[in-house]
C-alpha cells in the first residue's frame, strides 16, 4: 500500500499505554502498535451487520477438496490453521486397497471421510475398480 493510502488516528494516552504494556509482555505475539490496533478494529468490524449495499459475506467450509488426480486428493482443512496460514493442506492417497490420510496417518479419519464424498473422488476409485458401499471400499 502506498502512504496515500494511510491515515492517522488520535488515540488516549491511556489506550495506547496498555498497548504497550501487551507489547512489552509479547503477548500473542504482536510487533507493532499498528499490528494490534488493526486486528481489534477488523474483529469489532466483523460484529456489524452487513452494509446495505454489500452482499452478506460467507463463512469458508472448514474442509474443502482443494485438487484431486488418480493418485489422491488434497484437501485444505481450515481447522488445522497455524500462525503464518489459513489452514492446512492435508494429502488423502489412493493406495492399492484403501485410502490413506497421510496427515492423520489413518484410513479411518475425517479428512478420508470427507475425500469419499466428493463426487470426483468416488467416480475416480469406481474407474480403479474400487466398490463403495457406506464410505468402506472394496478393491474386489
Amino acid at each position: 500500500m502506498s502512504t496515500d493510502e494511510y491515515t492517522t488516528v488520535r488515540l488516549p494516552k491511556e489506550l495506547i499505554d496498555e498497548i504497550d504494556q501487551i507489547l512489552k509482555l509479547g503477548l500473542k505475539g504482536y510487533k507493532s502498535r499498528a499490528e494490534l490496533i488493526k486486528e481489534a478494529i477488523r474483529d469489532k468490524l466483523k460484529t456489524f451487520p452487513p452494509m446495505p449495499d454489500q452482499a452478506p459475506v460467507q463463512a469458508l467450509p472448514p474442509i474443502e477438496h482443494f485438487n484431486i488426480d488418480e493418485n489422491g486428493v488434497r484437501i485444505l482443512d481450515r481447522t488445522i490453521a497455524n500462525g503464518g496460514s489459513n489452514g492446512r493442506i492435508i494429502d488423502v492417497y489412493f493406495k492399492q486397497d484403501r485410502v490413506w490420510c497421510d496427515y492423520c496417518q489413518s484410513a479411518d479419519c475425517r479428512h478420508v471421510k470427507f475425500a469419499l464424498t466428493i463426487p470426483k473422488v468416488q467416480e475416480t476409485l469406481r474407474q480403479k475398480g474400487w466398490k463403495l458401499n457406506r464410505q468402506k471400499i472394496r478393491t474386489s
